[in-house]
């Protein structure tokens, strides 16, 4: 003879089954949605050339920021005394941290970040700057730079007040050139 179940236990099994219900439905649900924003990460590098606009120029800011510094501009000095090559304790200090904090970033995020300016306005923190807008001696130092000068538009990371990190993006990946520790590339007026 089957014993007859108490109120605690029917309540148990209504809502294991009701449960199992709603599995089941999410299992259904989820096979047919597809997730079109989602961010990409890349290992790939783009190689350093100009391509024609594609049909899509907003692709890149579906992939995750990445970055490399195979193009960097070390060598001499600016004529404002301030050398090109960062020592080790920059690099380490400064530079590669600032740079990996971007790794789980999309293009979309590194390009909307802001930060409070003078005025309690809203900056970009990071942004794209043509390439006449630099000083003379910048855009003459941009022109000597092979595969690098086919560019006219810079991407400019900013770290702090005055020290910045200049290079160009490829696609979705940033190509480092100079680093930067008194904002005289592009001055301020």
């Amino acid at each position: 003879m089957t014993q007859k179940k108490s109120k605690k236990e029917l309540r148990i099994l209504r809502k294991l089954t009701k449960q199992k219900k709603q599995k089941n439905k999410n299992a259904r649900l989820s096979s047919s949605v597809v997730i079109e924003n989602k961010i990409i990460r890349s290992h790939h590098k783009p190689d350093i050339i100009k391509h024609p606009r594609s049909a899509d120029p907003e692709n890149y800011k579906k992939y995750y920021f990445s970055w490399c510094l195979n193009q960097a501009d070390i060598i001499g000095r600016w004529t404002w005394g301030e050398p090109r090559q960062w020592s080790d304790n920059e690099y380490s200090d400064a530079i590669r941290p600032h740079m990996n904090s971007h790794n789980n970033d999309s293009w979309n995020n590194v390009e909307s970040k802001t930060y409070n300016g003078k005025g309690g306005y809203r900056k970009s923190l990071n942004k794209y700057q043509p390439l006449c807008s630099l000083v003379k001696e910048a855009q003459r130092r941009w022109w000597g730079i092979d595969l690098i000068s086919q560019f006219e538009e810079l991407f400019r990371l900013r770290l702090g007040s005055s020290k910045r990190i200049w290079g160009v993006r490829i696609q979705h990946h940033f190509y480092m050139i100079w680093y930067e520790r008194h904002h005289r590339i592009y001055p301020i007026k």
